[in-house]
């Protein structure tokens, strides 16, 4: 039988419940597949559901350690937390980390990142598609840290399509993927945008857990996956002795508000999430202060700017009195300004205070021919924008007359 027939009845057997059905067929890819251990797992699942402990600890403890060798902590982690779940006793897996651990040193960890290509398929694991790199979060723990580590995670397994977490849910956990694939979504404009797919090895939910508020993203379960959970308090003791992780956890909180910001951004709608993620490598940071001037009136300047926290308020000068000012407006998070200057060459036609503690993003006027030589819909929104913020002005000061 063709494996691609196989897949196609493992999914079928699996998806309705039909476990007995089910594990010839796995059987079968997994002697077709051997070094796919998605379906390994699937294999040692079947194995407890149908009543088969023994069987699905020995199947789990093989899986265990390929991850381990090959430097898969996080996923060696998920499966020893399996293992212990059905035998306490079973700690070998463990064992073996910590072994593997001090043997290794700053190398011993590494990770999976989002293939270029990447598409969620609960059955495929194409590894000449990944790149790797070490984990921070991991290499730096051994021996007694290591476990008290590993004792600290829960485990939590969830089917394709559970949300893991949605707006307004509390941001006090951090998750570590295990097994499967996630993908974060915002919505805006009554509009819910994907800005991240991730898979096996990473962790997310840094956003709310970093700044401490309640969630503004949601979480979703692309294929059955197994999550790592983090508690606060936790982290906090793990920071106190590492501070290097924190630096790490931070460097990736950045990366993700930057890319929630580019999602509910019109300017990058039509651009695929991978794509997008690579010009946002053009943005700069910039904070300002409250009351701070972003840009002023008649300045020479040619950059765009996209508001990644905070709000700012917009002013232009009164044509009857120079001493006066007209508030336009606000801009708030996701909206950009700047762009008359950019597409025209020419000065500020307004200023722009910050109305609180300010994050934006700025992006040049050369970086940004070069995204709009690649996707010219970008310059399109551009100018729509700018046309409909010209009306708005006329229009407020015909309103003063």
């Amino acid at each position: 039988m063709l494996i691609n027939n196989l897949r196609k009845k493992a999914k079928e057997a699996w998806m309705t419940g039909k476990y007995d059905k089910a594990l010839p067929v796995f059987e079968a890819l997994h002697q077709k597949l051997p070094n796919d251990l998605r379906i390994f797992v699937k294999l040692a699942e079947i194995r407890e559901r149908l009543g088969d402990p023994q069987g699905a600890v020995r199947d789990y403890i093989k899986i265990a350690e390929n991850y381990a060798n090959d430097g898969f902590v996080v996923q060696a982690i998920a499966i020893s937390k399996i293992i212990l779940r059905i035998d306490p006793k079973r700690t070998e897996i463990q064992n073996h980390l910590r072994t593997l651990s001090e043997q290794r040193g700053d190398d011993w960890a590494i990770r999976t990142l989002i293939p270029q290509d990447y598409q969620a398929t609960p059955f495929t694991h194409d590894e000449k598609k990944f790149n790797f790199e070490r984990t921070p979060l991991l290499s730096m723990l051994s021996g007694d840290e290591l476990d008290d580590f590993i004792d600290s995670l829960s485990l939590t397994s969830y089917q394709e399509g559970d949300i893991i977490y949605k707006p307004g849910d509390s941001g006090g956990n951090l998750y570590l993927i295990g097994m499967g694939n996630i993908c974060l979504e915002v919505a805006a404009n009554e509009q819910t945008t994907a800005y991240a797919h991730l898979i096996e090895g990473d962790f997310f939910g840094e956003v709310a857990f970093m700044s401490r508020t309640s969630r503004l993203d949601r979480a979703i379960a692309e294929s059955d996956v197994k999550i790592l959970t983090i508690k606060r308090d936790t982290f906090d003791t793990w920071v106190a002795t590492y501070p290097n992780i924190q630096t790490t956890v931070e460097s990736f909180y950045c990366e993700r508000v930057l890319a929630c910001t580019l999602a509910i951004n019109p300017m990058f709608k039509d651009i695929h999430v991978n794509v997008r993620m690579k010009f946002a490598e053009r943005f700069k940071l910039c904070q300002f202060k409250t009351g701070d001037s972003i840009i002023c009136e008649n300045d020479l300047s040619d950059s765009i700017f996209l508001i990644r926290s905070g709000h700012v308020n917009v002013f232009i000068q009164d044509p009857k009195d120079s001493q006066q000012k007209i508030h336009l407006g606000d801009l708030h998070e996701g909206s950009f300004f700047g762009e008359v200057s950019l597409l025209t060459g020419r000065p500020r036609t307004a200023t722009i205070v910050a109305a609180c503690p300010l994050e934006i993003m700025e992006l040049n006027k050369h970086d940004f021919d070069q995204i709009v030589e690649c996707f010219p819909s970008v310059k399109e929104v551009i100018t729509r924008f700018q046309k409909q913020r010209v009306q708005d002005t006329i229009r407020t000061l015909m309103e003063r007359k």
